[in-house]
């Protein structure tokens, strides 16, 4: 009986955490979980919107199959977005449809940027991408761990670069000044001298990065993917889906 009530204390938990994960921090569900594999993804549909929890790469050009073989994807077929998002938060990369004159990458199937190497192998891909379109930029952002990362391209060069970890309370990359909106918020960052004074951590005008600033950022640099849902302004579409 002892064991019974375990099991079902572990099963109820397990089932908390799957709905949890599909929300975001305002509670509203950012992305469908476990798409029947019975659904068609052929038929286009509208916007969900993604982003926590995830890592995406924004384009601007309105070119998916040539962002695609950029990225170098294999075995890519034209996907909805209910089918393309939920594939992309199981490792996949999905290619939504052209946003506002921006094509979004996103998926766990790409550099999340979380260590220098990684950071690395996300910067050589911007530099191709911004040569080949003039601006791509690379955002990536997991909760639990704190994790946050943002970084542009245009013309390719690397012009800004900010990579912060909560779980260790340090910077992993700082590269490039802050962009204008990156000055209204005093960014923390643990490389400057005045990091070397722990009362720095402890300063209430330093701003370190959460998932909600990270969309700040997005959202004033190309989109907040965050914000997709309920905009009346864009049509049903098909974007492509693929893995590396």
């Amino acid at each position: 009986m002892e064991k019974l009530i375990i099991l079902v204390i572990i099963a109820v938990a397990f089932i908390a955490l799957r709905l949890y994960n599909t929300r975001n921090s305002n509670g509203k569900i950012f992305r469908p979980y476990s798409v029947p594999t019975t659904v068609d993804r052929t038929i286009p549909d509208l916007p969900i919107s993604f982003g926590h929890k995830c890592m995406w790469f924004a384009v601007k050009t309105d070119n998916l199959r040539k962002v695609a073989e950029i990225l170098k994807l294999k075995g890519i077929s034209a996907c909805n977005w209910q089918v393309g998002i939920d594939r992309a938060y199981r490792g996949s990369v999905f290619i939504p449809p052209t946003i506002d004159g921006w094509t979004l990458a996103l998926g766990w199937g790409l550099p999340h940027g979380d260590e220098k190497e990684s950071i690395e192998e996300v910067k050589s891909i911007l530099q191709i991408l911004s040569m080949e379109f003039g601006e791509a930029q690379f955002f990536s952002t997991h909760r639990v761990v704190e994790f946050h990362c943002w970084i542009n391209a245009a013309k390719g060069n690397i012009e800004r670069v900010y990579s912060y970890s909560g779980e260790s309370g340090q910077n992993i990359a700082i590269e490039g000044s802050p962009t204008e909106f990156e000055q209204t918020l005093n960014l923390g960052n643990s490389f400057s001298e005045e990091a070397k004074n722990e009362k720095y951590f402890e300063r209430e005008d330093i701003v370190w990065p959460n998932e909600h600033i990270l969309m700040r950022v997005a959202a004033h640099w190309s989109i907040d993917p965050s914000k997709l849902e309920g905009r009346k302004d864009i049509s049903p579409g098909l974007g492509l889906l693929g893995e590396l």
